[in-house]
C-alpha cells in the first residue's frame, strides 16, 4: 500500500477529531466538578454487565433492536483491532503480505500464533456478518416499520451506511486475497475456510472477475474502509453517535445506587445548602457527569415508551430535554467555555430555562424513574430536573401556583394540606395506640404519613394496617401528633431547603427516641426514609407494609380465610416498585387471599406506568395533554375486560408504531378490583375513576384494606413476638 497516502489520512483525520474533541472536553471541564470514582469494583462490574456485556440492550420490550444493537456493538469492538491491522499495512508491505497470506513463511514455526490469528479472524467475519445483518434490520426498521420511538433522521441512515461500508469493504479487501494470479490455479487458501467463512465466499464470488479486477476491488475496498473510518470518527462527535465514544465512560460514572435494585434517582443528590447550593441556573450549573449524559444520549427513544408525560402529550421527553441541552451547548462551546458570548465579548450565560428548555417541561416530570431504567448507557434525566427546579423555588421563586400551599402546609403544619398538627392522631382516636416514647419497648415505628393521618380515604387504610398488626402480635407504637411529614414532596418540587429541615428534625427526634425499625405505608415515605434519611444520619431499617404482611403471611402469623370471588389486577407504586424492586410482595400478598383471580396490565413491574402523582405532581394540575391517571385506569378497565372476555381487543403497550395504547381504551371495561399499594395512586386511580364514569364497575382498594378484609381473627390477645420482616429486602 502507500505510506505517504496513509500518513495523510491519519494527519488530516486525526488533527480535525482532536480539535473537535478539545472543544466537546473543554466544555466538560468548564461545569462543576463532581467525585464519580468511588466503589471502583462496583463500578467495573456496571461496566462489564451493561457496558461491554450490553445488557439493558436485550431488556424484554426491546429485545429484538436490543440484540441487532449487540451485533453491531461487537463488530465495533472486534474490528479495532483489524482496524489498526489495515493501518499498519498501509506502512508496511511486509505487514500486509504476512497478515493476508497465512501460507507465508512467516507463520511456518508459529503454529500457536496463527491458530489464535485465525480465531480471531473467524471472530471478525462473524461479528462482521451480523453487523451487516443489523445495519439491514435498522434500515428497515427506519424505513418501513417506523417506530415512534425513533426521530426520523438522515443521519441514522448516513451511519448505517458507514457501519455497512466498513464491514463490506472488509469482505471485499480479504477477499481480493483469495483470488489467485491465474484461473488455473487453486484458491490462494482453498475455496471456503473455517477461519473466513464469509471472506473467503466472496473471494470465490470474485474469482469469476480474474486476478487484476479483483485485486483493483481489493485495493478500493482498503483505501474507502480507511476513509470511512477517518470519516466516522469525525463525525460522531457532531452527532447523537457520540454514544460511541462516550457511552462505556457514561455506564462506568454512572451513579451508584444505594443497591442494585434502586434507580439512580430513588436517592437524589443532596446539595451543601450552606455552600449555596441552589440548583441549576445555567449550564455551568451542571456537572460534567451530567454533561456527559448529554453527550451519550443516542435518541433511541427507549426512554418514551412507558413515559407518562410522553405518552399523554406534555411537553417532556427526556431524549428532547438530552438533545436542546447539548445542540445549545455545541452551539455556544466558547460562552460555555470561556464566557465570551455570540457578541465576542465576556457576558454571563443565559439561564436554562428561557434559553434552552420551557418552565412546563422542567415541571411536567413525575420522576417515575422509567426514563433511568430504560437507559442503556445510564443517563441521569430526573436528578437533573430537580436540580432546575431547586433553582427555580429558592432562588427566582418561580413555580406553579398552586404548590405554594403545598409548601406553606408543611412549614407551618407539618403536611402538605396545611391541616392542624393536633388533627394528626385523629385517625385512631379510638384505637388506643401506644406512642413512641410512653415508657414502652417497641420493634417499629409506624409512620402514619401525612396521607394515612389526613386523607379520609387513607386512614381506612391505617386502620386495617394497626388491625392487621394487633393480629399478628406485631409490637409498633405511633409518634401521635408528634409525627411530620419525611419531607418527599418538597424535595421533589425543588424545596430543597424545606426537606432537609423536616428530614434533620426527624432523624434528631427519631435518634433521641432510640427508633431502629420503621414500618411505612406510604412508597414515598418508604424511599425517603429507606435511601436518603441516612445522609442525615437516619440509619433505619425500614419495611413497607406490603413487605412485612408477606412475612406476617409466610410466618402464619395471620391468616387469610374469607374468600373473595373477584377479579383483580395490581398497579405498581413506582417508589417501590421501580425505584425499589418490590414487585413480588405485593403480589404474593394479594394471591393468599383465597378466591381472588390476580391478573397482571401489559404494563406491570418494571414496565409499570405511573399513576402521574410523583415528582409533587400530585398536587399539580395537568393542563396539557390526556390526564395521566385516566391512562392508567384505562388500562386497568381494559384488562379487567380482557379477563371476562378474551375476545376482546387487547392492543400491545409497546406498539412500535404508537406506545401506550392500552391506555386509549374508552369503554366500561370490565368490572373488578384494581389494587393499590401508595396513598397517591389511590387518590389518583379513585379520582380517574370517578371521571371516567366507571364506579359501579371498578373499585379502588389497597392491599391492606383487602388483607384485612379477608383476616381471620383469633379469639384472646396476640402475644408479641420479633419478626423476621425486618430485616426483608427487596425481591
Amino acid at each position: 500500500m502507500s505510506p505517504i497516502i496513509t500518513g495523510l489520512l491519519l494527519a488530516v483525520g486525526v488533527s480535525v477529531f482532536v480539535m473537535t474533541m478539545a472543544g466537546r472536553i473543554g466544555v466538560l471541564l468548564a461545569m462543576k466538578p463532581e467525585n464519580r470514582l468511588d466503589n471502583i469494583p462496583q463500578r467495573t462490574a456496571a461496566l462489564l454487565r451493561f457496558g461491554l456485556g450490553q445488557k439493558r440492550m436485550v431488556d424484554r420490550e426491546e429485545f429484538t433492536p436490543g440484540l441487532m444493537h449487540v451485533f453491531i456493538f461487537a463488530a465495533f469492538m472486534v474490528l479495532a483491532v483489524r482496524t489498526i491491522m489495515m493501518f499498519v499495512m498501509g506502512f508496511s508491505g511486509t505487514a500486509l503480505t504476512v497478515l493476508t497470506d497465512l501460507t507465508d513463511p512467516f507463520w511456518a514455526d508459529k503454529t500457536a500464533l496463527l491458530n489464535v490469528y485465525r480465531v480471531y479472524l473467524l471472530a471478525k467475519d462473524v461479528v462482521a456478518a451480523g453487523a451487516v445483518l443489523g445495519c439491514a434490520y435498522f434500515a428497515y426498521l427506519r424505513a418501513s416499520v417506523k417506530p415512534d420511538r425513533m426521530s426520523p433522521s438522515w443521519e441514522a441512515y448516513l451511519i448505517l451506511g458507514f457501519i455497512s461500508g466498513l464491514m463490506v469493504t472488509e469482505f471485499l479487501f480479504g477477499g481480493s486475497h483469495m483470488v489467485p494470479r491465474e484461473q488455473t490455479m487453486p484458491l490462494a487458501t482453498s475455496s471456503i475456510v473455517w477461519w473466513e467463512p464469509v471472506t473467503s465466499a466472496v473471494g470465490t464470488l470474485m474469482r469469476p472477475l480474474g486476478y487484476t479486477p479483483a485485486h483493483v476491488l481489493g485495493v478500493a475496498g482498503f483505501w474507502i474502509h480507511l476513509s470511512i473510518i477517518l470519516a466516522f470518527l469525525n463525525f460522531l462527535p457532531l452527532g447523537k453517535h457520540f454514544h460511541v465514544i462516550t457511552g462505556l465512560f457514561n455506564v462506568f460514572f454512572q451513579r451508584v445506587a444505594p443497591d442494585q435494585r434502586t434507580t439512580q434517582s430513588a436517592k437524589l443528590p443532596t446539595p451543601n445548602l450552606e455552600k449555596e447550593e441552589f440548583g441549576t441556573a445555567t449550564v455551568k450549573d451542571l456537572t460534567w457527569k451530567q454533561g456527559l449524559d448529554l453527550y451519550s444520549c443516542t435518541e433511541c427513544g427507549r426512554c418514551q415508551t412507558h413515559c407518562p408525560t410522553y405518552i399523554t402529550g406534555k411537553p417532556l421527553t427526556h431524549k428532547g430535554v438530552n438533545q436542546d441541552l447539548k445542540h445549545w451547548i455545541w452551539d455556544h462551546e466558547m460562552w460555555v467555555e470561556e464566557g465570551r458570548g455570540p457578541s465576542g465579548t465576556v457576558e454571563p450565560l443565559p439561564e436554562i430555562i428561557g434559553s434552552a428548555l420551557k418552565a412546563e417541561t422542567v415541571w411536567a416530570c413525575t420522576s417515575c424513574g422509567w426514563c433511568e431504567t430504560a437507559c442503556p448507557v445510564f443517563i441521569e434525566n430526573v436528578p437533573r430536573l430537580i436540580d432546575m427546579r431547586r433553582y427555580q423555588v429558592q432562588v427566582k421563586a418561580e413555580f406553579p401556583p398552586e404548590i405554594q400551599r403545598v409548601f406553606e402546609g408543611i412549614e407551618r403544619q407539618g403536611n402538605p394540606w396545611g391541616l392542624g398538627q393536633d388533627r394528626r392522631d385523629e385517625w385512631a382516636e379510638d384505637l388506643a395506640l401506644p406512642t413512641w416514647g410512653d415508657g414502652g419497648t417497641y420493634e417499629y415505628l409506624f409512620f402514619v404519613g401525612c396521607a394515612g393521618s389526613y386523607d379520609d380515604k387513607q386512614k381506612k387504610v391505617s386502620r386495617a394496617l394497626v388491625k392487621i398488626l394487633r393480629e399478628a402480635g406485631v409490637s409498633f407504637a405511633t409518634l401521635s401528633k408528634q409525627e411530620m411529614c419525611n419531607g418527599d414532596t418538597a424535595r421533589r418540587l425543588g424545596n430543597e431547603y424545606l426537606y432537609q429541615t423536616m428530614a434533620k428534625t426527624n432523624v434528631e427526634t427519631w435518634n433521641s427516641m432510640g427508633v431502629k425499625a420503621v414500618i411505612t405505608q406510604c412508597p414515598h415515605c418508604f424511599n425517603t426514609i429507606k435511601n436518603e434519611y441516612p445522609e442525615f444520619g437516619g440509619e433505619y431499617r425500614v419495611i413497607n407494609h406490603t413487605q412485612l404482611i408477606n412475612e406476617l403471611l409466610k410466618e402464619k402469623r395471620i391468616k387469610l380465610s374469607a374468600v373473595m370471588n373477584e377479579k383483580l389486577t395490581y398497579h405498581d407504586p413506582c417508589y417501590l416498585g421501580r425505584h425499589n424492586g418490590v414487585y413480588d410482595a405485593p403480589r404474593e400478598v394479594l394471591k393468599a387471599i383465597p378466591g381472588l383471580e390476580v391478573v397482571e396490565m401489559q404494563r406491570s413491574q418494571r414496565e409499570g406506568f405511573c399513576c402521574g402523582a410523583g415528582g409533587g405532581r400530585m398536587w399539580m394540575e395537568e393542563h396539557i395533554g390526556t390526564r395521566i391517571n385516566h391512562n392508567r385506569l384505562n388500562e386497568a378497565a381494559l384488562t379487567l375486560k380482557h379477563a371476562e372476555d378474551p375476545s376482546t381487543p387487547f392492543p400491545d403497550a409497546t406498539d412500535k408504531k404508537k406506545p401506550g395504547l392500552v391506555g386509549e381504551y374508552k369503554e366500561p371495561g370490565g368490572k373488578g378490583i384494581v389494587a393499590v399499594a401508595c396513598p397517591f395512586c389511590s387518590t389518583m386511580l379513585k379520582d380517574a375513576v370517578n371521571d371516567t364514569g366507571r364506579e359501579e364497575r371498578i373499585k379502588v382498594k389497597d392491599i391492606t384494606e383487602l388483607v384485612a378484609d379477608a383476616l381471620e381473627v383469633k379469639t384472646g390477645t396476640a402475644t408479641v413476638a420479633p419478626s423476621a420482616a425486618v430485616n426483608a429486602k427487596p425481591e
